[in-house]
């Protein structure tokens, strides 16, 4: 899928009521749960209130289509067994959460 048509689909299903999903890790580690919202351009991450675990989060976090957008790319090398960690969190510090949303995409 398309990074626009991805980002419109996660927007599109975020303006219709908050919805939490987890992250997605790619070792041993447990799955983490967060809340996804909208203002209606940016999405707005925060700690799960229905699931656990939960993502620790001091305050929420907003993931941008410019931000989404940079990570997109690396979603695939990652699926791919490549190693791409050092490179994504040089760009963004919410890509754990991009990959969360782009795998529930």
């Amino acid at each position: 899928m398309h990074v626009v048509e991805t980002w419109n689909r996660i927007i599109e299903r975020a303006n219709s009521q908050p919805f939490e999903i987890h992250t997605v890790p790619q070792n041993k580690r447990a799955p983490l749960w967060f809340r996804v919202s909208t203002d209606g351009t940016a999405l707005i991450i925060s700690q799960a209130k229905d699931n656990v675990p939960s993502s620790t989060l001091k305050m929420p976090r907003t993931i941008t289509f410019e931000e989404f957008e940079r990570i997109f790319p690396y979603y695939h090398l990652r699926l791919n067994g490549n190693s791409v960690s050092q490179e994504v969190m040089r760009k963004s510090v919410n890509s754990v959460y991009i990959y969360g949303l782009i795998a529930d995409a």
